[in-house]
């Protein structure tokens, strides 16, 4: 068995294992002796691709088996992990390695987790770079305190036998989709964007916010811009797409709402992850073969802004095997693309050397396959500024959906605005302070 260094791997790969296949020459690099023998305990959310989790956990025991480390993982449900987080942090133990997914709270906790700067440029150099975005939601000041795993995509998802049933072509605009959901809901097929606090509902109305041209800070993010022309035309849509083209239980919905309103045959359209399309094309195969997607819709200006959700590794200081953890961490991402495949495409990844085309799955099927280019759209919470410690704040307070929610109930937009931007200036302004 040849042992490989991160040095080494590079060297060689293109030199003395110039014969070899990528597979092959990553299955060939092991671990560090001193990591035989120990226990590394991970904390990772469910994933909405139930075959995911199956993969993932046979994918950990194989390499601890390999690598003489017992691995343990538990999963929990996204919404219960910030809790988690907090009381790990507050006792100072628990897991080893953790997992952000929607909330990444890389700048809330950045002072007590392990630098991993090393292993995040190594990969850079393996895989010829990082998405700009995987720097936001992994580094504070410079310092990569998380490594990327996967972002997951938001695009529309559409029924084409009702739109061409009522005489509508694609919906690649949100106008477009303000008229369908219109024309729909009077003949029972209604649309749907939580109104609620969930993750889905702060990257469904971010998608519209930026698609509109409107920005939450300036590209430093140091000053607050969302008190524009484009943000009130946005919340008047909202409020228009609300009123003409859904219904209330919006306001209750959680981030599955809306993929049981697709698989249901009720909605005409959603937007969200394909994990909405795998439950579609799991439980409902008639409603499954009028079901199309489209990257995003474009704002009145002609503007696409996907917003995704990230999704990031990270070690805790307190962590009693943070040289398996950080072992573990590159191992995964040498195999993103069996990643990708167990997820049945779900998973998009942020190393640009990943989207050689055809991507599994998503390259070799008609209905996502231009879902191959969605990371050139892709935003992520707090653009054009980064994902700051207060910009993580304001994701997890939902200010943004709380207001689109606001206006859609009645709230008048100028009093609504207002109290957006107060909310988004004290909590900027409390970090500056802090």
């Amino acid at each position: 068995m040849i042992e490989l260094t991160r040095r080494d791997f590079i060297r060689v790969s293109g030199t003395a294992l110039a014969g070899s296949t990528l597979t092959t020459m990553l299955d060939a690099r092991q671990a560090p002796a001193q990591i035989r023998g120990t226990t590394l305990r991970m904390l990772k959310w469910s994933h909405f691709i139930p075959a995911y989790d199956q993969w993932f956990d046979k994918f950990a025991k194989e390499w601890g088996e390999k690598n003489g480390v017992r691995v343990m993982v538990d999963h929990i449900p996204h919404l219960e992990l910030p809790a988690r987080y907090a009381a790990e942090f507050a006792a100072g133990a628990g897991h080893d390695l953790i997992y952000f997914v929607g909330q990444i709270l890389t700048g809330h906790y950045y002072k007590n987790l392990v630098d991993v700067s090393d292993v995040a440029s190594g990969l850079a150099k393996k895989y010829g770079g990082w998405m700009e975005g995987a720097k936001s939601c992994a580094q504070i000041g410079g310092v990569w305190y998380a490594i990327p795993d996967y972002f997951i995509s938001i695009p529309v998802l559409w029924r084409k036998d009702l739109f061409d049933q009522a005489g509508l072509g694609v919906p690649d605009t949100w106008e477009k989709l303000r008229v369908a959901g219109r024309t729909l809901k009077a003949k029972g097929h209604p649309t749907g964007i939580q109104l609620s606090h969930c993750n889905d509902a702060n990257h469904n109305w971010r998608a519209v916010l930026y698609c509109f041209g409107a920005r939450e800070t300036d590209p430093t993010g140091q000053q607050i811009v969302l008190d524009s022309k484009e943000t009130r035309e946005a919340l008047r849509f909202a409020k228009a797409l609300y009123e003409e083209g859904m219904t209330p239980e919006v306001f209750s919905w959680d981030d599955a709402s809306d993929n049981r309103y697709l698989a249901s045959g009720v909605a005409c359209w959603i937007h969200d992850a394909i994990s909405a399309y795998r439950t579609t094309q799991d439980t409902n195969p008639e409603v499954f073969k009028s079901t199309s997607v489209l990257p995003e819709a474009a704002g009145p200006g002609g503007e696409r802004k996907n917003v995704g959700e990230p999704n990031v590794w990270a070690i805790w200081k307190f962590s009693k095997n943070v040289p398996a953890a950080k072992e573990f961490v590159e191992y995964v991402a040498d195999h993103q693309k069996d990643a990708m495949t167990a997820s049945r495409g779900y998973n998009m990844p942020f190393l640009l050397g990943h989207y050689t085309k055809p991507m599994p799955v998503i390259g070799t099927d008609p209905k996502l396959h231009t879902l191959q280019d969605i990371g050139k759209i892709t935003a992520f919470f707090g653009h054009p500024g980064p994902m700051s410690p207060a910009a993580q704040e304001v994701l997890t307070t939902f200010v943004i959906p709380d207001m689109f929610t606001r206006v859609c109930r009645g709230q008048d937009i100028e009093e609504t605005l207002n109290w957006g931007v107060g909310e988004i200036r004290r909590i900027y302004g409390k970090h500056k302070a802090a």
